[in-house]
């Protein structure tokens, strides 16, 4: 596909299945700590409409309160990263364009991948500590349904027009602003490849590279 022509200032990623190679550490957390048999009924109940993404994450969290934190960062240590996103990042530090990590995940890990990959911001949902030990609380800041205001807003904090900003996600909640460029990476979900303005399906993410600069 050609090269798109429009000037990028701003890319925005997903994080779970789009910079990392596990679809989501929601599921990842339950499978390491054998609380999956739980969480996925809270998963069905929010795909049903039967619980909000809220309800959804805060009976997530509480599955988890106890675990030690450094429980926890041995198993970010073990999740990988996409295959070029290093220097994808480091690419697009090189030209001044700015990066950000908007994902409905978690902090423990969007943080990280904000440090590894030295990303400009990163905002996901916060579990609770207290004294080296997960609470069992969340805030939930971003969820599936409002990432189309969480962008704005970064784009805002930024001094960014939307048109100047790229969006690099897996499904069609992460391309949710119609004015900004739209990446479908490796697409789970056939939304995301008709609403994107350009798909990549191979596993290699250095191939977005294309579309941005």
């Amino acid at each position: 596909m050609p090269h798109v022509n429009r000037p990028i200032h701003l890319v925005i990623f997903d994080l779970d299945g789009t910079l990392t190679k596990i679809d989501s550490l929601w599921r990842h957390l339950h499978e390491e700590f054998g609380t999956w048999d739980h969480g996925k009924v809270a998963a069905e109940r929010y795909r049903n409409g039967e619980i909000s993404y809220t309800e959804w994450a805060e009976r997530d969290a509480r599955c988890w309160a106890g675990a030690p934190l450094s429980e926890i960062r041995r198993i970010l240590d073990g999740i990988e990263y996409t295959t070029g996103a290093r220097e994808v990042f480091e690419e697009l530090r090189a030209r001044r364009i700015k990066t950000a990590i908007l994902s409905a995940g978690l902090t423990i890990l969007a943080d990280k991948a904000a440090r590894d990959l030295k990303a400009d911001y990163a905002i996901a949902n916060e579990l609770g500590t207290y004294d080296g030990h997960l609470t069992g609380e969340i805030i939930v800041k971003v969820g599936v349904n409002n990432k189309d205001e969480m962008i704005e807003e970064i784009a805002s904090t930024f001094n960014v027009r939307l048109r100047e900003v790229a969006l690099v996600g897996d499904r069609n909640f992460d391309l949710s602003q119609p004015e900004c460029l739209k990446i479908a990476f490796k697409p789970k979900d056939e939304l995301a490849k008709q609403n994107a303005d350009a798909v990549v399906v191979d596993e290699d993410l250095r191939l977005i590279l294309q579309y941005l600069i």
